[in-house]
């Protein structure tokens, strides 16, 4: 666990706080492409310190794929996934 959030974590216990929240997130993102073809890619990362649910962590992950046939037909699709824990 980052010191921020032990030490986050550690003030909320320390003075009884009610309702004492805190979040910290790191998001990702990488684009390729080449010929017929794009395809984007992100990820996000979140943890929240709250006194009463404790630690809590969500990533979640998408994906755009695009492709070009030749005959000039575009082809898409989007993917997120989620998970909580």
């Amino acid at each position: 666990m980052p010191t921020i959030l032990k030490t986050f974590t550690a003030a909320c216990l320390m003075f009884s706080l009610s309702g004492c929240v805190g979040t910290a997130g790191i998001s990702t993102w990488d684009y390729r492409s080449g010929p017929g073809y794009e395809t984007a890619r992100s990820q996000e990362s979140r943890v929240q310190v709250d006194s009463a649910q404790g630690l809590t962590h969500a990533a979640c992950t998408s994906v755009r794929r695009r492709q070009v046939a030749a005959s000039g037909e575009v082809v898409a699709a989007d993917l997120t996934a989620c998970r909580s824990e």
